[in-house]
This record gives structure tokens, sequence and C-alpha cells, in this order.
């Protein structure tokens, strides 16, 4: 008998193909897992999560389960303790200002290396990579710039260059 091209077809690929099954996954187990011998002796696997934690003497919604003041019976607003009573916070204390610097002093010293060889000409500043050695772009220095010229005196750790006063 003819076999229809089998052999043809065999090596093709289209006949006689096997697949493995992958076997690597795990079976998914829906027993809650326990770190604690004493509630996996006393948990039932029958009874619901909240039931099993109310027979541990546990509570299940903890929030929701505890009657908010106004609903307590001989509850008074007005004999409620105030927040430095509470938290015995003291009437003056100094508070640890930190100073804010609008500029860090690296890029104070950085621009004002830039200024004082361009003064507030951003284009060439921006084209000379000697000075301008983090390569900012022109609209990144000349920010930087104006950050500078308004700083204040006592913000400022680096003097303004002769060449940027002048303009």
């Amino acid at each position: 008998m003819v076999k229809h091209g089998r052999n043809k077809k065999r090596r093709a690929g289209r006949i006689g193909k096997t697949k493995l099954k992958n076997k690597t996954y795990k079976r998914w187990n829906p027993s809650p897992k326990f770190g604690n011998d004493v509630i996996k002796a006393n948990w039932d696997n029958t009874k619901s999560p909240s039931q099993n934690l109310a027979s541990l003497g546990l509570l299940a919604k903890p929030n929701q389960d505890v009657k908010r003041p106004n609903e307590q019976q001989g509850y008074d607003p007005s004999n409620t303790p105030s927040l430095v009573e509470l938290f015995d916070i003291p009437d003056s204390d100094s508070m640890k200002v930190r100073k804010e610097y609008p500029m860090e002093e690296d890029d104070q010293k950085y621009i004002a290396k830039c200024m004082k060889k361009y003064g507030t000409d951003y284009g060439k500043m921006f084209r000379d990579h000697k000075i301008n050695k983090m390569q900012h772009t022109e609209t990144v220095l000349r920010k930087m710039g104006a950050r500078f010229l308004l700083l204040s005196a006592e913000q400022r750790t680096v003097d303004i260059p002769a060449k940027a006063q002048q303009e």
C-alpha cells in the first residue's frame, strides 16, 4: 500500500510530535500555613477565619469591633483631655531650624568660576568645555547664574566676580 508521503511528512515534523508536559508547577494548597504550633493545633479548617480567631481570643477586624466614643454610653466630650495633657508637650521648646540654602556651595563655586571669565554671557560659557566641565546647557547655566545673583549675603559663600557685577 502507498503511504502518501508519510516519511516526508514525518521529516517535516507534521506527524508524530511528542509533547512533554511541564511538571514544574506546584499545586495550590488552600489550607493556611502556620508558624506557631499553638495556633496550628487550635485552628479548625471547617470554621471561617474570623470564627477561628474568636476561638483563640482574637478579633478578626479590630477597628470595626471597637465602639466609637460617641456611641459609648456616658460619653462626655468636655472630659476629653487636650493634646498637651495627652502627649506632655512643653510650652516652649527651642526648635532646631535648619538653614535653607537655595544653592549648594559647590554650585556657587562652579558658576562663580564661569562668571569670572565670561560675566553673564551664558552662550560663551556653554561653549567653553574647559570651564564648563559639567557640560551644562545654556539654559541651565542661565538659571544657575540668575539664582546665584539673587542670593543674599548670608546665603552666598562665594563672592560675585567683578565681571558679573559690571553687567
